[in-house]
């Protein structure tokens, strides 16, 4: 934390313009060496960058005097015309005068550290830089906006209040009569981390992409679907049954939507054991997709009760056998008929999957998030048949306990450094 650190937070490559962000005690003191126009804290100046007496770039930078900067620390950006020889050359200029190069997602881990987010926050910026759908950027930017920390600790001090009449109970059980009565329930804290934990898959689908699963019978057409809505030859194609034997997988977009379209193995009774692993996966995979397609063939009798419930039912090689079945989308993969009618369905139900999350402001981004919530509902679960029973208050304290320190364990109020190192490895250098 006593070092400056440096990186260049623009992607590799040429650009219009290049960004080098510097950050730490010797933050003005570095920058005065190579920038040669006056200094005035948070205002964009124009200047030229020198290296050694030469002039490297003409640039805008900006100063940012601690603690009010997104590190809590004296901090720099510098925009450099994009070319990755000049930026690369200011960064070896900016070590050689006093810093080092940072790691992957320290600026953020610093601000973390220094008090300017919590770690819910912190954990999130990832998140939001990899969305793939403006749902997943409205809901990233709740979680950085405070909303998910301000929920868990409204929790954090519901939690405290019970904890506290329990206490009173261990410390003084001559001041009540009976060991039950208790004047409070956990029906309000259960609600609350029961509706955090829903939010976790369709928030995670709209940063991530929505998974939807093609399922069905042998030789239906699923890999020929597949082909057909990323339009190219993702998967083989034979007219012997059971060909698909693992998921295959290919991404489209569909109105600025990510959707993440999965080919799996037929479901058929067999005896062949590879084949029995990629029906298991199948079933797996279509159980976990965000939404299901069941897909059925024209020129074949085929089972109206699938294993798993569809969201979508369709009916393949149409251009063969021309069968209307209601409730189902007629398409043909081979020439492309109603293919855009299952996109216009799967977009459909794709959307009302993630729009729930509007109504919702305790939104969970990152498995570590979901993790420590479902936790903390087990304990507090606990806690509440514990109390039905009829035991005594130190039993019912150490779950409550238990779940105050999950809450901890999320916000970054306890934490160990091999997790945080852990969190930020997965940023990017810069961030």
């Amino acid at each position: 934390m006593n070092d400056t650190i440096v990186a260049i937070s623009t992607p590799y490559g040429k650009s219009a313009i290049g960004m080098v962000r510097i950050s730490g005690p010797k933050t003005l003191e570095i920058i005065k060496k190579h920038l040669k126009a006056p200094i005035k804290p948070r205002m964009a100046i124009h200047s030229n960058f020198e290296v050694n007496g030469k002039v490297l770039d003409d640039v805008i930078f900006v100063f940012y005097k601690g603690p009010r900067t997104y590190t809590g620390e004296d901090m720099a950006e510098i925009f450099f015309h994009g070319n990755w020889l000049i930026l690369s050359n200011a960064m070896k200029a900016l070590i050689d005068s006093g810093s080092r190069v940072a790691e992957r997602g320290e600026f953020t881990k610093r601000a973390f550290l220094n008090g300017k987010m919590d770690l819910t926050q912190a954990e999130t910026v990832e998140e939001l830089i990899d969305s793939t759908s403006m749902v997943g950027v409205e809901n990233a930017r709740k979680v950085l906006d405070g909303k998910l920390n301000a929920e868990i600790l409204n929790v954090r001090e519901r939690l405290l209040e019970i904890s506290s009449e329990i206490e009173v109970r261990i410390d003084y059980p001559e001041e009540f009569e009976e060991e039950g009565g208790y004047d409070f329930d956990f029906k309000d804290v259960i609600d609350k981390l029961e509706k955090m934990l829903s939010t976790y898959n369709p928030a995670k689908a709209a940063i991530d992409g929505i998974k939807v699963a093609l399922f069905g019978s042998t030789n239906v057409g699923k890999s020929s679907i597949l082909n057909t809505l990323v339009g190219f030859e993702r998967a083989i194609v034979t007219p012997v049954p059971g060909t698909t034997r693992d998921t295959i997988e290919g991404e489209i977009f569909i109105n600025g939507l990510k959707v993440k379209i999965i080919d799996t193995a037929g479901i058929r009774n067999t005896e062949d054991e590879v084949e029995k692993i990629g029906i298991n996966r199948t079933i797996e995979t279509v159980k976990n997709a965000d939404v299901k397609v069941y897909i059925v063939d024209a020129t074949s009798d085929y089972d109206d009760s699938p294993v798993i419930e569809p969201d979508i039912k369709v009916i393949n090689k149409i251009d063969l056998v021309d069968r209307e079945r209601e409730g189902y989308i007629k398409v043909s993969a081979r020439t492309g008929y109603g293919i855009e009618n299952l996109k216009s369905e799967i977009e459909k139900i794709s959307r009302e999957y993630i729009e729930k999350l509007d109504s919702s402001n305790s939104v969970l981004v990152a498995q570590r998030q979901y993790s420590l919530v479902k936790e903390c509902l087990e304990e507090i679960k606990e806690a509440s048949k514990n109390k039905e029973i009829g035991y005594t208050p130190d039993v019912i304290a150490i779950n409550i306990r238990n779940a105050i320190e999950k809450i901890d364990l999320l916000t970054g109020r306890v934490y160990v450094d091999d997790l945080l190192d852990r969190i930020f490895s997965n940023f990017c250098v810069g961030k």
